[in-house]
Parts: structure tokens; sequence; C-alpha cells
């Protein structure tokens, strides 16, 4: 590694700083790399047999699994026509990588899309020329597209990718998914409501939710979590604004009655949901102007 330009105090320049942690920088792209590979080497070792990997494709294939006749599980993490590997031996690697399973697939799975589906931006990575976490946001992107699909995306950013904004990446799946894969595409394609909870990172008997929802229901779920709220601390609970809110949506999956919901629509502001986790703070769940 380069080290910093010293002066006769033997300070480092300013110069010899960038310096530094342009190399610095230069080492992790490398060492990024060097683990990629490993891991696709891992993915030519241990794929399975191409009538395994053209068994029947389902389109959440980080949650889809298939059977073969002797029970055991083969894990569709790329696109289509990309390798598929076992279960356990994807988890095996996730925990090697120092990953939880579900971050290790998306990881393995993004590498296979990339080498497989997309090696023209693939070869961008290799030659250092793009960052491996932008390649990664490509390769997410096109997992849902057919080989075709992939190819054209390919085909498209490669070029450019290093300079191809995010915003560029989903203009250009999504004329991808119109060309090849019309039926693929939802009735609203910039309905991005959904709801993660997110399961595989539990800490301390806590995970974390995140929603985007549409602005009524949100409205009525705040409404429904205040009421909740208000009615624990009626009931005698001491704990915080933001744990009786967690609660009390507790209590609506339950489907608990006491949670009636608040129909007189007073007072409603719009809402942007992002739901919530234990260490969150009060000022997180109380919509503006109501009291807490």
């Amino acid at each position: 590694m380069r080290k910093a330009l010293l002066t006769c105090d033997n300070e480092p320049t300013p110069v010899g700083l960038v310096a530094a942690v342009r190399a610095a920088a230069d080492v992790e792209r490398r060492v990024q790399l060097d683990k990629a590979r490993a891991v696709l080497e891992w993915v030519a070792a241990r794929q399975l047999p191409e009538d395994r990997a053209a068994e029947e494709w389902a389109d959440e294939h980080l949650d889809q699994m298939t059977k073969d006749r002797f029970g055991s599980q083969a894990l569709h993490l790329a696109g289509p026509g990309a390798p598929v590997v076992e279960e356990d031996e994807a988890y095996e690697i996730a925990a090697a990588l120092g990953l939880s399973r579900q971050s290790g697939s998306r990881y393995v799975g993004e590498l296979i899309e990339l080498r497989y589906r997309l090696p023209r931006i693939w070869s961008r990575v290799t030659a250092l020329d793009l960052p491996l976490w932008k390649a990664r946001k490509i390769a997410a992107a096109t997992s849902t597209l057919p080989e075709a699909g992939a190819a054209y995306v390919d085909h498209q950013l490669a070029w450019a990718a290093a300079r191809t904004t995010l915003a560029q990446i989903d203009r250009t799946v999504d004329e991808a998914m119109v060309r090849f894969a019309p039926d693929l595409l939802p009735e609203d394609p910039f309905d991005h409501r959904d709801v993660i909870v997110d399961l595989d990172q539990a800490k301390h008997g806590l995970v974390s939710i995140d929603a985007l929802l549409d602005l009524d229901d949100a409205l009525d779920l705040e409404d429904a979590l205040r009421a909740g709220a208000a009615a624990l601390k009626e009931a005698g609970s001491d704990d915080p604004l933001g744990v009786r809110r967690a609660k009390a949506l507790g209590d609506l999956a339950r489907g608990q009655s006491a949670l009636d919901l608040q129909t007189d629509g007073v007072g409603r502001r719009p809402l942007v949901v992002n739901v919530v986790n234990g260490a969150a703070t009060c000022d997180a769940f109380v919509r503006p102007g109501l009291p807490v």
C-alpha cells in the first residue's frame, strides 16, 4: 500500500492522505472481487445437474423451493437458466460469509446472476471498471426477467454501467419487462406497496417491520395504534409510547377487539409509514399535531 507523503515534521500531507485512501479503496475492491470469485468457484463446483436446474421456476425465488424425489431442497437464487444449488450448502456458504441465511442467499444469488446471466456487466466488474455493489444492484433487478430480458439489460447497460444511475437501471429493467415478459407486469407498475417483516434479523426477540401503505390504510393503522396505545395505558401499562404502539400492532395481528378503529376522521394528516423497531423513539410514531 502506498504511504502518505510526509513533511519535514513527519506529518502526512492532504495529498498523501488522499492517495492513502485511494490505495485502501483499491485494496478493498480487489478483496471484494476475490471473495466473489471464490463464491462463484463454489457455485461451479456444487451446482445441481441441469435437470434439477430446469425444474418449475417460481417468481419469488428466494422463498420458493423445489424438491427432488429424495426430498432435498433446490434453491433458485438467480434468474431462469442460472445454476441451482442445494439449500443446506447455500446456507453453509452464507455462514462462512458471516451473513444471515436471507442476506447470504441474496448475495450468492446476485453473484450467480452476474456471472451467468449478465456476463458483459460481470466482465466490467472483474476489470475493476464497475464497483461490485452497483453490479449487484443491477443483478437484483434482473433476477425475475427471462433469459432474453436479462441479456437485453446486459447489452444496454454494460458499456456505461459505471456511470449509469439507479433510476436508469430501473427504467432499463422496466423496458425489458415490457419487451420480454409483459405477463409479469403488475397492473400498476408504479405500485410499490409492500410490508416486510424481517424475521431473519431478529435481535433480542425484536424484529423490524418496514411498510409502504396506501394513505387511507396508513391513516387507519395510525388511528388503531394510537387507540391501542391509549387502551394499554388506561389498563395500567407503564411502557413508553413507542413500546405500547408496538404491542398494539401485535394485538392487531392477533385480532384483539380492544383496538376498534376511530372513524371520525378528525385531525387526520398525511402519513409516511416506516414501522417500527423496539429501539425507536416516541417521536417516530406520533402523527404531527397529535398529543402524546
